[in-house]
């Protein structure tokens, strides 16, 4: 069995804990029976990852089904602690590889014990563009858009960020200016993606709640926004951070990219990207 599983870039600017929109960088996994637990991994985090049971997507396994007596062959191409998924895309490999029958509330519900916010991981179980939220202490989630009327250009540094570390860094409580704000642009970040305005969406990349506070370990966020490309509408956090969202108007995607390589420092990787319309899933 092989299953993929894409990237995803969570908050989009307002939409904190909230909004979430899967990306077209994949990592897969492929299981086969063995006489002992193996464990291989190639890419992203391969000098890193465990090759045990403690392994993030195993542990998803093991809520479905018992990891001995397989092998797993991981091929990562999404960075580590970038503020790109790779969690949520681990989790949810092994979800869908354990989880049979289980639709993807269930998946959602029992990754999110292990994710502990489920924004990214509702986005990479299902594809396009997602809010979650939780009522009664059960995690929703629902799809309202396969794609954005803006073209997703990655702006990924070599520094990473923890994303225990950066939630912790932000403070308990806000002003009410800050709150309305925010709240103000959050509503008009899901009339845009509802809609499919790029105008909308351009207005909506306003944030209080958390950019400002993540900014100082994420360098190229300023950097962008002060030296936005032509043909690109704003520039938004890409979860934690430090990777950096540059949403370019799509006829102009590639000058974007362009004008992007030539700003940022040498060790930054520009990945353009398209929304991916479909979640992890069995291949």
């Amino acid at each position: 069995m092989r299953v993929v599983a894409p990237a995803s870039s969570a908050n989009l600017g307002p939409g904190f804990d909230a909004a979430a929109a899967a990306l077209d960088l994949w990592n897969e996994v492929t299981v086969e029976p063995a006489d002992e637990l193996e464990v291989e991994v190639t890419g992203e985090g391969a000098d890193e990852l465990p090759r045990d049971g403690t392994h993030l997507a195993l542990r998803a396994f093991a809520l479905f089904a018992d990891v001995e007596g397989h092998r797993f062959r991981f091929v990562n191409r999404i960075p580590l602690e970038r503020g790109l998924g790779s969690s949520a895309a681990a989790i949810a490999l092994g979800l869908v590889a354990a989880g049979g029958d289980a639709g993807s509330d269930e998946l959602l519900a029992a990754g999110a014990e292990l994710e502990g916010h489920h924004d990214n991981l509702a986005a990479v179980l299902r594809g396009g563009v997602c809010l979650s939220w939780t009522r009664g202490g059960t995690p929703r989630a629902a799809r309202i858009a396969s794609d954005l009327p803006l073209r997703p250009v990655l702006v990924v540094p070599a520094t990473r960020t923890n994303t225990a570390s950066s939630r912790n860094g932000l403070p308990a409580e806000v002003s009410h200016g800050d709150a309305a704000e925010t709240v103000a642009s959050a509503a008009l970040l899901g009339a845009a993606i509802a809609s499919g305005s790029a105008a909308l969406l351009r207005d909506a990349f306003h944030d209080r709640l958390h950019e400002q506070y993540r900014s100082g370990d994420a360098p190229l966020l300023g950097l962008l926004r002060e030296r936005l490309p032509a043909g690109a509408a704003g520039a938004t956090l890409s979860g934690s951070g430090p990777s950096v969202v540059v949403w370019a108007e799509p006829e102009h995607a590639d000058s974007v990219t362009q004008a992007i390589e030539r700003i940022v420092p040498l060790d930054t990787t520009v990945l353009p990207l398209r929304v991916a319309q479909e979640g992890a899933h069995v291949t």
